[in-house]
């Protein structure tokens, strides 16, 4: 689909991604180009020939949604507009948003500019967990620049729904759309929602949409990451028995109502013959909830279990 501006955050990623490794800082300036500064629709404002600090420029995309502040900061990180939408494209592939394809760093109407919605949620939850510590750049509700204020595009920040970024997208193509995530208690979503008729439609459908997942579903932890899962048995090693253990913590998102028909499994391969090495997968973890696919998660031994001598063999045998 015409993603609109919801696609700037592609451009963020890659800006956050230069900052991160200290490419660039916040306190950087870049200049103003004329190609930036005549680009037409959602605006900062920016002048052609002044210097604008990185920070501004972030903060005209994530609360103004500026075109022109995407392509002053595309030329200042890449020489070009163009040599940074083909560095967005190649980072798109390197977080497999397969349904992606970019040709400018605003999301300006074109045929061959478009995301999924489910490759939007991808990279809006990749931004959240890759570079939090500039996630609050989505949550500041005003921008003045050049004397010009401005109310953040994102109007679901002044609901009271544990809204707190992303970005908001509208073009004749794509209609009204947002990207957007929520907190209550522990528990974030990310919602998407696109092609509607108005603005107004646009923040209805997507409060909708997040109530009704804070309302009716839930998320649980059933493993944590390195925790004990179960111990298997082992063959001539120097241990009996070995723990297993999984690589990310395993969670669970379920409508509250299918609580008690949720069904864990685990698989496993017992009486392993040692020598055994940390890591090595033995089995599986398979979670069941009516009306989703399956989860399939692996296990992993948690330590090296040596294999014991000729004598030590023949010794537990007799003993």
């Amino acid at each position: 689909m015409a993603p609109s501006s919801m696609s700037k955050l592609m451009t963020l990623y890659v800006a956050f991604d230069y900052l991160k490794a200290g490419i660039i800082k916040m306190e950087d300036k870049f200049r103003v180009s004329r190609k930036a500064w005549e680009r037409k629709g959602s605006s900062m404002f920016l002048k052609e020939g002044q210097f604008v600090t990185v920070k501004e420029l972030l903060e005209g995309i994530t609360i103004a949604s500026g075109n022109d502040a995407c392509i002053a900061l595309a030329e200042g990180i890449a020489g070009s507009e163009e040599n940074f939408v083909a560095e967005m494209n190649e980072v798109a592939q390197d977080l497999n948003l397969n349904d992606s394809h970019f040709v400018n760093s605003s999301g300006w109407p074109d045929e061959n500019h478009f995301m999924s919605a489910k490759d939007l949620v991808t990279l809006a939850k990749r931004i959240f967990t890759d570079f939090p510590e500039y996630y609050d750049l989505f949550s500041e509700q005003y921008l003045t620049y050049n004397d010009i204020v401005q109310k953040n595009k994102n109007l679901l920040l002044f609901h009271d729904i544990g809204v707190d970024g992303l970005k908001t997208g509208h073009t004749s193509a794509g209609g009204y759309g947002i990207i957007v995530s929520a907190k209550r208690n522990d528990r974030r979503i990310f919602a998407v929602v696109n092609g509607l008729d108005t603005e107004k439609e646009r923040i209805e459908e997507a409060k909708r949409l997040i109530q009704y997942s804070l309302n009716h579903f839930n998320t649980k932890k059933i493993f944590a990451k390195d925790s004990v899962v179960e111990e298997i048995n082992i063959v001539y090693g120097k241990d009996k028995k070995v723990p297993v253990t999984v690589a990310n913590d395993v969670t669970i998102t379920y409508n509250r109502r299918l609580h008690d028909k949720i069904k864990v499994r685990i698989e496993y391969k017992d009486m392993v013959p040692a020598p055994i090495k940390k890591g090595q997968e033995v089995g599986k973890i398979f979670v069941e909830i009516p009306g989703t696919e399956q989860q399939t998660i692996p296990v992993y031994t948690a330590n090296d279990v040596q294999k014991l001598s000729y004598i030590k063999k023949i010794f537990r045998k007799l003993f």
